[in-house]
């Protein structure tokens, strides 16, 4: 059970790891519905199927959605697995430390807390707050906005390669940071769940996480769950030693079952086989003889070993040689760029198949998702307001494409609803305004149609006497893409720039 347990959360976490560092946009639509497997993006999406065979799962097999489905869960389970390694002893192989965890009683009013604090903050409509703690999000952060970044760099270092062969197996994507806040808080998250896996194993879930606490008020009266035969117990305290959940006490012979995350390590460990997966009442089955331990075979894993330090060697050294090959001459003349400043917006420009600020608020627990499977490079994160760490529309890198709506088909919790392309350019999320005097018609006395040629919708005309006129907009036909602005030449500010709708509205 456990090594199926182990390849089901294995599959669970790079399917979801993926669907967030892949910048290409290419595995989003196959991995997508394991974010809607999460228990509180289904429940702001209304999902009462997932939400009743979840709750099935956790009374019948206790909270094995923590070691299953939550990546957030998952990866603590890694940080202590490399915990739980100590150095090289002196035969050349690993040993695992005797006394990795042990027993310590719940933190039953911390809990309630966090759970209580939870639900009032999604009932309050405190997108912040209910974001910071929902674990999916929390791992969404820290996968877009610290692994993305690195997944990218591999990427174009494959498409460099690939293209001195004359090959176009890869494509190089942006980099760029979408959002200082959603990045401080990922930085946070990690550091303090890392700090607290290496040293306890599962204390966030335990004590922080509200999705922990509310599985617990059912995972106590599970079906099936770890429980301790006193008869065959000599108390030796091996399974207490490797419950990262802290929740089984060999003293006491008993399991916290509000705490157990069904990982079944300790009914690998066990000796004298005094634990059982069982339903309450069941009698222990006879003790099966103990097949004799194998001694690892210490030379293959120095074979093992040599060979993959020679491929990673090889690695390195085939990824190091097209980035000194690509070195530019210093003396070559680099024209000198204004780089295009964001724009401040009263209102911020929210996704095609937001309905509007409040319903979008309300829902939006700022996984990022959405931002990592945009195309567009046209979504990134609020730093500030109450909509921080929520995504909105800018325009330094590209603009909305009518024909896209890849954003409302991953959102887990319905804040972006589901919407056709037809649907989506009959919808205004914004507004385009212009600034003539940043415009460098009036500035540079310069002839410019690039707003009025390049608008989808048709709603930009130019109006004047002469070759220098200025772009009106017609705010009926305008859909709030963002074309202009993204392509407007005036630095360091745009001079025609958009401001959201609080309501989208049909056109």
């Amino acid at each position: 059970m456990k090594y199926i347990r182990i390849l089901l959360a294995t599959i669970s976490f790079v399917g979801l790891a993926l669907l967030f560092v892949d910048l290409s946009g290419v595995l989003a639509p196959y991995f997508a519905f394991l974010g809607k497997w999460q228990l509180v993006p289904a429940i702001l999406s209304g999902s009462a199927i997932t939400i009743v065979l979840l709750l099935l799962l956790t009374f019948l097999l206790g909270r094995v959605y923590c070691s299953v489905l939550c990546p957030l869960g998952i990866l603590q389970d890694g940080i202590s697995r490399l915990a739980s390694l100590d150095i090289m002893s002196e035969e050349g192989g690993r040993k695992r430390r005797k006394k990795r965890f042990t027993y310590a009683r719940g933190n039953t009013l911390l809990r309630a807390l966090a759970l209580a604090l939870f639900v009032v903050a999604l009932l309050g409509g405190i997108p912040l707050l209910f974001g910071l703690l929902e674990p999916y999000s929390a791992f969404g952060r820290i996968m877009g906005t610290l692994f993305a970044p690195i997944w990218g760099v591999g990427n174009n270092v494959l498409a460099d390669v690939a293209q001195r062969m004359d090959s176009f197996a890869f494509a190089p994507v942006p980099i760029w940071q979408k959002g200082f806040a959603a990045l401080i808080g990922a930085v946070a998250t990690l550091a303090v769940i890392a700090v607290l896996a290496w040293r306890n194993g599962r204390t966030w879930c335990n004590t922080i996480c509200p999705v922990g606490a509310a599985l617990g008020l059912v995972g106590r009266y599970a079906v099936l769950r770890p429980r301790i035969d006193s008869a065959q117990c000599v108390s030796c305290g091996q399974c207490e030693a490797v419950c990262k959940a802290s929740c089984m006490s060999a003293k006491e012979k008993r399991v916290d079952a509000s705490r157990c995350v069904a990982c079944f390590n300790c009914l690998k460990v066990c000796r004298h086989d005094a634990l059982h997966f069982m339903p309450s009442g069941k009698k222990s089955h006879t003790p099966a003889p103990k097949e004799p331990v194998k001694q690892p075979n210490m030379a293959r894993r120095a074979a093992l070993t040599g060979l993959v330090s020679g491929v990673a060697s090889g690695v390195v050294t085939l990824a190091a040689a097209p980035l000194k090959a690509a070195g530019r001459d210093p003396d070559a003349p680099v024209p000198a760029l204004t780089r295009k400043e964001i724009t401040a917006r009263n209102v911020p420009i929210l996704p095609p198949g937001a309905a509007g600020l409040h319903f979008f608020e309300s829902r939006c627990t700022g996984c990022q998702l959405c931002v990592s499977a945009c195309p567009n490079q046209v979504l990134r994160t609020l730093d500030t307001g109450k909509g921080m760490l929520q995504p909105t529309l800018s325009f330094e890198h590209g603009y909305c494409r009518v024909n896209c709506v890849a954003c409302s088909a991953v959102c887990p919790t319905g804040a972006i609803r589901p919407i056709t392309p037809a649907e989506k350019a009959s919808t205004q999320i914004g507004r385009a305004y212009v600034r003539p005097e940043r415009c460098i018609v009036t500035t540079d006395k310069v002839k410019c149609t690039v707003c009025s040629r390049n608008c989808p919708p048709g709603a930009i005309t130019l109006v004047g006497e002469g070759e220098l006129k200025m772009p009106v907009v017609d705010n009926e036909r305008c859909t709030g893409c963002g074309a202009c602005e993204y392509l407007c030449p005036s630095r360091p500010l745009a001079a025609i720039y958009l401001e959201g709708n609080r309501e989208h509205r049909k056109i």
